[in-house]
C-alpha cells in the first residue's frame, strides 16, 4: 500500500527515489544474443539514447544512430562503434528516403526515442509542426516503411519513447499545427499521448512485432535543461541519470523472454496508460488519430 501511495504521488515514483525503490524488485533474466545485429535509435546522440546505445554496444548489438546534427552524431556513433545516419525526423521526406536505404543484416530493435521540444513553434517542409511531424508522423512513418521492405517480424522489438507528461494530456487533434497557439509543454504531452495510442493501434494490428511504449521517469539531461528550464532548476537533486531512465529501454531490448506486446513501460513494469478519467480519448477520436496519420505518412512510402 505504501509503494502504491509513492507511486501515486508522480514525484516519488519518476524521480531517482523512484527508481531506487522499483530496482529492488528487478531480476537477472537471461539475454538474447545481440552479437551481429542492430538496434535502430532515433536521436540517439545524447541523453537517454547515448546512454542506452553505450550499454548495448557492450551487449554486442552494432547501434544505428538516426539524429539531425552530423557532428555530435558521429561522435557519438564512433564512441559505441556504431553508425550515424543524418536525418532531419521532421522532413518526411528525408525520413523515407533514409528509411528505404537502411540495409540491416538483421534488425533486432527499433527505438524511438528522439524527443525535442523547441522553444518556438516551427512548420516542417510538409508544413507540419515540428514536434508532431518528428516524433509522431517520422516515427510511424519509419515504421511503416521498415514493415513494407520485410524487416519488422516477432524477432524484432519496437519501443516508442514516450513521458510521464502524457498523463497531464488527452489526446487533441484539433490544432496539430497550432495555429492558435503554441505552448511547447501541450503540444509535447501530445504528441506522447499520441505514440502511445500509436503502439496500442499497432501492437493489435501488427501483431507479429513485439510493440511497446515507455517512459523513463524525470531524468537528467541537457534536452530538460534547456527546453524545461525552471523543471530542471526544482528537480534537478531528484532526477535520474541517463542510465536509470535507460534501463527499461535496455531491458526490454536485451531480455531473452519478449515483452508483452501493447504494454507501456516504467521501470520493468507495466503501467495504466490513464492516471485520470479525464484524459481518455473517445474511441472516435483515437480512430480518428490513426485514419490521420496514416493519411499525414501514406504519401512518403514510396520512392518519388
Amino acid at each position: 500500500m505504501f509503494d502504491w501511495l509513492l507511486d501515486r504521488s508522480i514525484v516519488f515514483s519518476f524521480d531517482r527515489t523512484g527508481f531506487r525503490r522499483h530496482s529492488r524488485s528487478f531480476a537477472d533474466e537471461p539475454e538474447r544474443d545481440l552479437h551481429g545485429k542492430d538496434v535502430l535509435i532515433t536521436g540517439g546522440t545524447t541523453g537517454i539514447g547515448f546512454s542506452l546505445a553505450q550499454t548495448l554496444a557492450q551487449k554486442g548489438a552494432r547501434c544505428m544512430l538516426w539524429a539531425r546534427r552530423q557532428e555530435a552524431g558521429e561522435k557519438a556513433a564512433a564512441a559505441v562503434n556504431g553508425e550515424f545516419t543524418s536525418v532531419d525526423l521532421g522532413d518526411l521526406a528525408a525520413v523515407g528516403q533514409a528509411a528505404r536505404s537502411y540495409a540491416p543484416e538483421a534488425l533486432a530493435a527499433v527505438v524511438l526515442n528522439a524527443g525535442a521540444m523547441p522553444l518556438d513553434r516551427r512548420l516542417t517542409p510538409q508544413d507540419h509542426e515540428l514536434i508532431w511531424a518528428s516524433q509522431v508522423l517520422g516515427h510511424l512513418l519509419i515504421l511503416r516503411i521498415l514493415r513494407q521492405r520485410g524487416l519488422l517480424d516477432v524477432q524484432t522489438r519496437v519501443i516508442w519513447v514516450s513521458s510521464g507528461g502524457m498523463y497531464t494530456q488527452r489526446l487533441d487533434l484539433s490544432d496539430l499545427r497550432c495555429d492558435r497557439s503554441y505552448q511547447r509543454h501541450t503540444v509535447y504531452a501530445n504528441a506522447k499521448r499520441a505514440q502511445v495510442v500509436l503502439a496500442s493501434h499497432l501492437a493489435t494490428e501488427w501483431s507479429d512485432v513485439p510493440m511497446s511504449s515507455m517512459h523513463p521517469g524525470w531524468v537528467q539531461t541537457d534536452a530538460v535543461k534547456h527546453s524545461m528550464p525552471l523543471f530542471h532548476a526544482v528537480t534537478r537533486p531528484i532526477l535520474r541519470t541517463p542510465e536509470e531512465g535507460a534501463d527499461t529501454l535496455v531491458w526490454l531490448t536485451s531480455r531473452e523472454q519478449t515483452p508483452s506486446t501493447g504494454c507501456f513501460w516504467l521501470d520493468r513494469a507495466a503501467q495504466p496508460e490513464h492516471l485520470r478519467d479525464k484524459t481518455r480519448a473517445t474511441s472516435q477520436t483515437r480512430d480518428a488519430l490513426i485514419d490521420l496519420v496514416m493519411d499525414q505518412t501514406q504519401p512518403f512510402l514510396e520512392a518519388p
